[in-house]
């Protein structure tokens, strides 16, 4: 079957007298920019009642859309409980490296769509007029952090080391969600889905219009929403560096200055 795509003003008057229909559709990705089923999507990415906060150093916050989960760590000194976090820490599967903080995420989202279409009898083709509208990014995000079993043995100047510590943590792992929740970036996939107008496709007599179109429309979104996916990993991954990890976290407002000075040039062009 020979599928394109294109907007030709001349034939949206067909639309107008065709048959309407709509449809409802979710898609669902990993960090990678994989697909992922319905079932894995649910199961992996549910959001915990609520966060425990003797896990935290006083103080600190967190935030209540993401999952956290902690590792228990001990020591009688700052630097025995750093040691103990750097000991502890769980595994990253893919580099095998040991850090005292982790970020992982997918992210979905929901949309609706709308179309008409109408048969060119002489050409034996179809044409749809397609709407994607009511887009609902999701993001679900699950920190890894530390937490201190007991701190009764600390004196007050090493309980303000661990804060510290602990905060630049949670301050390196809340930048990662910050990238991913880039309000610009979001925009750019809707305007990339909304562009998906319109649909021709070679007519039979046994064909499913409905199936096709939405069909075309799921692959060309999956297709579209996986290129972002992988374009937010990227610009993570780049964050990685720049802060070493999140051990120069100093350089994370060069970073973030950077892309709105991007931002800034291409307003100006």
């Amino acid at each position: 079957m020979n599928l394109r795509y294109f907007i030709p003003l001349f034939l949206a008057g067909i639309m107008l007298y065709g048959n309407a229909s709509c449809a409802e559709i979710s898609q669902h990705f990993d960090s990678e920019g994989n697909p992922l089923s319905a079932g894995r999507w649910g199961t992996e990415n549910s959001l915990p009642c609520g966060i425990q906060r003797y896990s935290v150093p006083e103080g600190i916050e967190l935030q209540k859309d993401i999952r956290y989960e902690f590792y228990p760590v001990f020591g009688k000194t700052f630097s025995e409980i750093v040691r103990s976090a750097e000991e502890n820490s769980p595994v990253d599967l893919k580099d095998k490296k040991r850090l005292p903080s982790r970020s992982e995420w997918t992210i979905g989202w929901e949309y609706k769509l709308a179309y008409s279409y109408g048969i060119d009898e002489e050409e034996k083709t179809v044409h749809a007029l397609a709407e994607i509208y009511d887009i609902n990014i999701t993001f679900y995000i699950k920190i890894t952090l530390p937490t201190l079993i007991d701190d009764t043995v600390l004196n007050p100047a090493e309980k303000t080391l661990w804060k510290n510590y602990y905060l630049r943590l949670v301050e390196y792992e809340h930048d990662h969600a910050k990238i991913l929740r880039d309000s610009e970036a979001q925009k750019e996939l809707i305007g990339k889905f909304k562009d998906l107008g319109y649909v021709i496709f070679d007519y039979s007599d046994d064909i499913d219009i409905q199936k096709t179109v939405e069909t075309f429309v799921q692959r060309e979104t999956e297709k579209t929403g996986s290129n972002w996916v992988k374009e937010l990993k990227k610009r993570s991954d780049e964050y990685e560096k720049v802060t070493e990890y999140g051990f120069a976290l100093q350089k994370r407002d060069s970073f973030f200055s950077q892309k709105e000075n991007q931002k800034e040039n291409q307003k100006e062009k």
